[in-house]
This record gives C-alpha cells, sequence and structure tokens, in this order.
C-alpha cells in the first residue's frame, strides 16, 4: 500500500474498464487522481462509486481527447489545483472491430481520433510539464495487436501500433528530463467495450473456447491485470524503465508452440 503517496496522477477514459480498475487501484495506493472522460453522467457516477468504495477523495473533470482545447483545459484545471502532475495515464479508446473492407472512412477517423490523435494532444500537453518539473511517468494503454497483426481488427490495430512507436520516440525525447514513457500492451480482456462482441457471436462458449486456447496461461485477462502493470510502472519501483511495450497478454505474442 501506498506506492503513490501524494503523487497526483490523470486518467483518462478512467470510468470503466481498465481505466476504472485503474483508477481504484492508484486511490488505494494513495494517489490524488483525477479521472477524465467524455460522459459527464457517468463520470460522476464512477467518483461516486470510488469513494465509496475507498472513502477517498476522487475528482472528475469532463474531456474528449478528441479535442486539443478539451485537454488542454484538462491539464490546466489539475495544474491549478495541484501545482504539478505526478503521473498520467492514457487509457481511452474506442473499438470497432469490423470487416477491413467495410469500414467508413468516417469509422476510420473515429478511431484514430480518440486512440492516437488523444494520445498525441494529452502528450504534447503534459509531457513538457513534466519535463519542467524533471520528474513524471506517462503510461500509454496499447494493445497487443500493436506487436502482431490480427485480420479483424484491423484498424484499431494500426491505431495501436501508432501508440506504441510514439512511446518509444516520446521515452527517448524525455529521459535525459527524467520523464518516464512507457506502453502496456494488453490481450483480450473483457471490459464494456468489447463486451458487445461476445454477446452478438452466436455460439458465446464455443468462441470464448477458441479464443482462451491462444492464450498460453490459459484464460483471459481481467481490468485488475492492466491496473496492476499501470501501477508498477507508475511507480518508482520501476524508475530505471522506459521505453518499453509491456506485453500483458498470458503469453500470446510470445509465439507459438
Amino acid at each position: 500500500m501506498n506506492r503513490l503517496q501524494g503523487k497526483v496522477c490523470v486518467i483518462t477514459g478512467g470510468t470503466s474498464g481498465f481505466g476504472f480498475a485503474t483508477a481504484h487501484l492508484f486511490v488505494q495506493e494513495g494517489a490524488i487522481v483525477i479521472i477524465a472522460a467524455r460522459d459527464e453522467r457517468r463520470g460522476n457516477q464512477t467518483i461516486r462509486e470510488l469513494q465509496e468504495k475507498t472513502g477517498k477523495e476522487v475528482r472528475f473533470v469532463r474531456c474528449d481527447v478528441c479535442k486539443e482545447g478539451e485537454v488542454k483545459n484538462l491539464v490546466r484545471q489539475v495544474m491549478d489545483l495541484h501545482q504539478r502532475i505526478d503521473i498520467w495515464v492514457n487509457n481511452a479508446g474506442v473499438l470497432i472491430r469490423k470487416a477491413f473492407e467495410e469500414t467508413s472512412e468516417q469509422e476510420w477517423d473515429e478511431v484514430m481520433a480518440t486512440n492516437l490523435k488523444g494520445v498525441f494532444f494529452c502528450c504534447k500537453e503534459v509531457l513538457p510539464l513534466m519535463a519542467k518539473q524533471e520528474r513524471g511517468s506517462l503510461v500509454n494503454i496499447s494493445s497487443e495487436v500493436s506487436l502482431v497483426g490480427k485480420g479483424d481488427v484491423a484498424v484499431y490495430s494500426t491505431s495501436k501500433a501508432g501508440v506504441t512507436i510514439l512511446t518509444k520516440s516520446l521515452a527517448l525525447r524525455y529521459a535525459k528530463n527524467n520523464v518516464r514513457v512507457n506502453a502496456i500492451c494488453p490481450g483480450t480482456i473483457i471490459t464494456n467495450m468489447n463486451r458487445a462482441f461476445f454477446v452478438d457471436i452466436a455460439d458465446q462458449g464455443q468462441r470464448m473456447k477458441e479464443l482462451v486456447e491462444n492464450y498460453p496461461l490459459g484464460r483471459l485477462g481481467t481490468p485488475e491485470d492492466v491496473a496492476y502493470t499501470a501501477l508498477f510502472l507508475a511507480s518508482d519501483e520501476a524508475q530505471w524503465i522506459t521505453g518499453v511495450a509491456l506485453p500483458v497478454d498470458g503469453g500470446y505474442t510470445a509465439g507459438r508452440e
């Protein structure tokens, strides 16, 4: 406990899935947590839920990471309140599971805007501040499919591949300022974002069995698997780690036996 005691942490997309699990864990570990998301109603509901679970105050700031002005406002509000940002987790993302040939220009733009441009805007605003502080840890949530191809999510994979290489590039740029930039590449994890896929398929049990067989450790992941990895990368325990794209995928990207 208290591995993040007193550290100011912003988590985008923090109202569900990886983001909620990470926010919950970070609060338990003593962080001062600010959640950012587009849905204000859901955001306020989330902070009430977290405060009931932890007994600690959590703040919510409405922000659409696709809009640079809203990202600037988010950073400004946090800095006005706390005068620093110690940890930033870029978690906001969307998934469109659709045949590549059937993907529209609008759908391409939607995925790229949230998954890649949103990360660009957030990094652009917060990393110079961390550099000025001469400390900070930024964690991007990428994906296992940024490391290996996957035919049914080609557009999503492309957006996350951009996140992974941006992570490495920024890690090099800001290392001299004692600012660390890392990425987590989760495997298949049942979250609200992909739950509809499992509900819609005809034989859910068979599809789940086939999915699990892809993972050497014999199960799908949980949001907490990602949250604990984010905790490690954000903490001082990882102070000599930067530029990594860490698979949290039950062995999926290790290859095939």
